[in-house]
């Protein structure tokens, strides 16, 4: 089953202690809850509403986006941050009545120097970084009031020395070639004027995705997923990518620590072992299938007519 995972850090996942997750308090569900409300979906196809994800195209598969687009997530994938800012811009535009504010990011976090979106590691790929400040500064506009970040070590992305300005002489081995570009928030940019809130989790560590198959998912997920990517004029899906942290947000899973307006320094190596990812992918599925199963209830059972003969009739005897 470790061939789902995505993450580069992969094999450092048997080499590192397990992470000990605390069980998610209250401060954790209510900054979620203001963040991605009503996860309690009766449709497949309203999963997602109000929220957006940006994946990097080496973290993702070839129908991911369509897959998340089918659960009512915009979805966003490109190695470029301008043009995914772009896009950003342009669905809110074009779609007031799916618009989103909040935007989930399912990127690199280069152990902390910058939020990458990369095709692959060769040092030519097109690949370029954002600021945490700069997320900020260009998504306020949009109406987007909401950053997640499900990123390596995130929290050490909003280092004030980095927040708007980042570091592109860090040294760090992760930090290759902006073919695309850097992405920085202005000089005079201050981040405590900003309404965007950016969220990570409340503690550095090494996030993992693991690749599914929709054929894994009940028939009545399979069933929704298909109306719902065909009612947008879309190519049904056939597999996708799903990290932890996007599982245990959906799920509101009980080992969720997210944090607000805070960051670390030290660069951490620790990961969930591969059996807790399996898990959360397991509870993925379940919790799509149950919304599903909302959707497409089963048929009644019809009870069996047993027909009954009429009694034949005596004949009547001659007088």
């Amino acid at each position: 089953m470790t061939s789902r995972i995505l993450s580069f850090f992969a094999a450092l996942i048997l080499l590192v202690a397990p992470h000990l997750a605390a069980a998610a308090d209250n401060s954790s569900l209510r900054l979620l809850d203001r963040a991605w409300p009503d996860v309690a979906s009766r449709r497949v196809s309203e999963i997602g509403r109000g929220v957006g994800v940006v994946f990097s195209p080496d973290l993702s598969v070839a129908d991911n986006c369509r897959f998340y687009e089918s659960l009512g997530f915009a979805c966003f994938q490109d190695a470029d941050w301008e043009k995914v800012l772009d896009a950003v811009h342009r669905h809110n535009v074009l779609y007031p009545e799916r618009r989103i504010f909040t935007l989930i990011l399912e990127t690199h976090g280069t152990n902390g120097n910058g939020l990458k979106l990369q095709t692959s590691y060769a040092p030519d790929a097109e690949r370029s970084y954002i600021s945490a400040g700069a997320l900020q500064q260009r998504l306020e506009p949009e109406g987007i009031y909401y950053v997640i970040i499900s990123a390596c070590n995130s929290g050490r992305l909003l280092r004030p020395a980095i927040y708007n300005q980042l570091d592109p002489n860090n040294g760090d081995k992760l930090f290759l070639p902006a073919t695309k570009g850097i992405v920085n928030a202005s000089p005079d940019f201050v981040a405590s004027r900003s309404a965007v809130m950016i969220i990570t989790p409340e503690s550095s560590h090494i996030e993992t995705t693991l690749v599914g198959k929709i054929a894994e998912l009940s028939p009545s997920a399979r069933r929704a997923i298909t109306d719902s990517a065909k009612s947008l004029g879309i190519i049904p899906p056939t597999e996708f990518a799903v990290s932890d942290m996007m599982t245990g947000m959906l799920t509101r899973d009980s080992h969720l620590l997210l944090s607000s307006g805070s960051y670390v320094d030290q660069l951490s190596r620790a990961a969930a072992p591969v059996d807790r990812s399996e898990q959360l992918f397991t509870k993925f599925v379940r919790y799509v299938n149950a919304v599903a199963a909302k959707q497409y209830p089963p048929a009644a059972k019809k009870k069996a007519v047993v027909a009954r003969k009429a009694p034949k009739k005596k004949a009547a005897a001659g007088r």
